[in-house]
């Protein structure tokens, strides 16, 4: 008989794993609340299935089309391209309503001591030979500090600092026409889903970063704060995002905007050397409440916390936070957070295929493509903290228990061979209580040491009445 090979038990459990999340976050549900289903055919479900499966197989759609009848897609493979390229399809609302089954089930394993937060932020999706895709443009990096071309990715997610969840995305395009290298079909209807979505990708970031949020508070994602890095830190987008609902905590930069304190103007620079130092090993240098004020001149409260820098002593680092009533500590331990989405990045773009595993060319097969990569994403999560977190683990208390259940077990043991024993040589010998104790304590000094000690005197008198 035959033995089965590793890779195809480890692929069966796989598959196992993917639809169990499936059921469990009701992902088919999902997809039909999003205009997404067909009257014949094979069901959009197992297409994203498929879809979802192939990363963790080590698979492409294409090596898996020559397994012949055993593909799922040796005849459907249109069926996979027309569902990516529907515009009717509302990968948004899909997406969210994934995702917020997946946050209530990470609520429920965290305390509400740790504050989750929203984060949000951009990566490059670098498109280097794409010419051809719809709204593809020459976009900044921030990171090398060049141009590229590309969409730069504006992700929106959901973090507790164990798990992270990616809410909703848009790639952004140029605004301008001139670094926009394809325009989008003209044959797309602009009421549709994906004409919605390709309007935005010509907006502003900041102003798409709003509309998520928006979607966010409609979809009662269990979070009060946002957090981003100092490219959104702009006085009024911090306070549109009060605005929504939701409060705000970002890195600032050192430039030339205004903050107030007492009616007067200053930089951080200014504030800095204006406010005496917090001396000793405090987690931070200065905290000062302040004022901001937006594009129209209203006003709004807030908190500046100046850390030291890590990398260069001399330096240091602001943040804001338009939530006065936290102290620094929290502020600090929130922010760090972020972070997360940074993880999130590099997860997607090294392991899950976030770039190059389809070559299509339409804005709409993009967008679905992302989705997919979100929901493996979040399948990755879930196993991690159900089999990882440390939480899941026995504490010291467990251990401490264990072993005094231990130690209880192997002095019983050590009574019953005693008495066996004692038992044994009173039934072949014809020897005094004196003589069988003698016996056993020669027995005794035989033993190892940590054995020994389990063989108390006690033990033995009770061994020899009992024989």
């Amino acid at each position: 008989m035959k033995s089965i090979p590793e890779n195809i038990v480890f692929e069966q459990e796989i598959i196992s794993s993917v639809k169990v999340f499936f059921k469990r976050f009701c992902v088919g549900n999902a997809l039909r609340r999003s205009n997404a289903y067909k009257s014949k055919g094979i069901s959009p479900v197992a297409i994203v299935l498929y879809l979802v499966q192939l990363v963790f197989m080590h698979m492409s759609m294409h090596r898996d089309s020559l397994n012949g009848d055993k593909s799922i897609v040796s005849q459907s493979r249109d069926a996979v391209y027309r569902l990516m390229r529907n515009c009717h399809i509302n990968w948004n609302t899909f997406l969210f309503s994934v995702a917020i089954k997946v946050c209530d089930w990470a609520g429920m394993l965290t305390s509400d001591e740790r504050m989750p937060a929203m984060v949000i932020d951009d990566t490059m999706n670098h498109r280097p030979y794409s010419k051809k895709v719809e709204l593809v443009s020459r976009v900044f990096d921030h990171t090398d500090r060049k141009y590229k071309r590309g969409f730069r990715s504006l992700f929106l997610g959901w973090t507790d600092g164990a798990t992270f969840v990616p809410l909703s995305f848009r790639h952004m395009s140029s605004a301008d026409k001139k670094n926009r290298y394809c325009e989008s079909k003209s044959q797309t209807d602009n009421r549709t889903c994906g004409g919605r979505a390709k309007k935005e990708a010509v907006m502003k970031s900041l102003d798409v970063a709003l509309r998520m949020l928006k979607d966010a508070k409609k979809y009662c994602i269990p979070a009060k704060y946002v957090l981003f890095d100092s490219w959104f830190t702009h006085p009024t987008f911090v306070m549109n995002i009060k605005d929504i609902g939701f409060h705000s905590i970002g890195r600032l930069k050192n430039s030339k905007t205004r903050y107030y304190i007492d009616g007067h103007p200053y930089t951080l620079k200014e504030i800095y050397g204006l406010k005496k130092k917090k001396r000793g090993r405090s987690k931070y240098l200065l905290s000062v409440l302040v004022q901001i004020q937006n594009n129209v001149g209203e006003r709004m409260n807030a908190r500046i916390v100046y850390v030291r820098d890590t990398t260069k002593k001399k330096n240091w680092i602001a943040f804001l936070s338009t939530d006065t009533e936290l102290n620094e500590e929290q502020i600090i331990e929130l922010y760090g957070k972020r972070w997360s989405i940074e993880v999130f990045f590099k997860t997607c773009k090294s392991y899950l295929k976030f770039n190059g595993e389809f070559r299509q060319m339409s804005y709409e097969a993009i967008t679905a493509h992302t989705s997919i990569v979100a929901i493996r994403y979040m399948i990755f999560a879930v196993e991690q903290r159900e089999n990882v977190d440390f939480r899941r683990t026995p504490g010291d208390l467990f251990y401490l228990f264990a072993d005094e259940a231990k130690d209880v077990m192997l002095r019983e043991v050590v009574a019953i061979l005693l008495s066996e024993l004692t038992k044994l040589i009173c039934g072949i010998t014809r020897l005094s209580d004196d003589e069988i104790r003698k016996l056993m304590d020669n027995f005794f000094l035989s033993l190892p040491p940590h054995i020994r000690s389990f063989a108390s005197g006690r033990n033995v008198a009770q061994a020899v009445k009992a024989g």
